[in-house]
């Protein structure tokens, strides 16, 4: 069995198991938050891009979009896509030039468990927005991942590959485990991938931003722009550099 980092050999049927309506609605409120905020980026930046969804149905409205993912496989998917992208740590990360507008969608950040290490994301992404730049994202709440996700197992089918998804869960913890079996000329290959994402509450994250001189320009649930109440399942920041 081999074990791969996260969204390695998943690249390949990431999207299928997503949908097209999860990606549609992700890039319809974003355009929904930039028409409330009239904010109009000359460039932007998806970080943890994965296979260039977004970023390609941002670009299809104008916008020059580009993404970092620490993926090798989804960044080559993106780049089949049309999508400029840089293989990197989203932690801590290096690029040639700064965006107007700077996007982590798909709970990409619950993959980062501890405060500190979410800390210095949020810095390197300060870093590379330009002056009054913006700042949107998104996160699985911690009611979520405590109260929502219930352990299940559930089974995908593409062509020559096929996935079993495990749920569990800790206090604060969601455990996605992933085996994949791909039929090869000389039967089936079996890979294994571990997924886990953390639980914030909303304090401690508006506290980061605070500390990084973050102007917070709405929290909002679960792609409108509703209050958040305990019982939101996903929240969404809009913050300005």
């Amino acid at each position: 069995m081999h074990s791969k980092t996260h969204y390695q050999k998943f690249a390949e049927i990431y999207d299928e198991i997503m949908g097209v309506k999860f990606y549609n609605s992700y890039a319809e409120f974003i355009f929904r938050i930039l028409h409330k905020f009239n904010i109009k980026p000359a460039k932007i930046l998806d970080v943890a891009c994965g296979t260039g969804r977004l970023a390609k149905l941002i670009s299809l409205r104008g916008y020059l979009a580009e993404g970092i993912d620490s993926s090798s496989e989804m960044i080559n998917i993106a780049k089949k896509r049309g999508i400029k992208c840089y293989k990197k740590n989203i932690i801590n990360f290096r690029l040639p030039q700064k965006y107007d507008l700077i996007l982590c969608t798909y709970d990409s950040l619950n993959y980062i468990t501890n405060l500190r290490d979410l800390k210095k994301c949020f810095s390197s992404i300060k870093k590379y927005l330009q002056p009054k730049g913006v700042f949107i994202f998104d996160m699985n709440s911690d009611f979520k991942i405590n109260k929502l996700i219930a352990p299940s197992v559930r089974y995908y089918k593409k062509k020559n590959t096929e996935l079993i998804w495990v749920n569990s869960k800790k206090p604060n913890t969601w455990i996605a485990e992933m085996i994949l079996f791909v039929k090869k000329k000389a039967g089936y290959q079996r890979y294994f991938e571990r997924h886990i994402e953390k639980a914030y509450r909303l304090k401690p994250i508006k506290k980061l931003l605070s500390q990084l001189d973050f102007k917070t320009l709405g929290i909002y649930s679960d792609f409108k722009f509703s209050k958040v109440k305990n019982n939101s399942p996903r929240w969404f920041f809009v913050v300005k550099k």
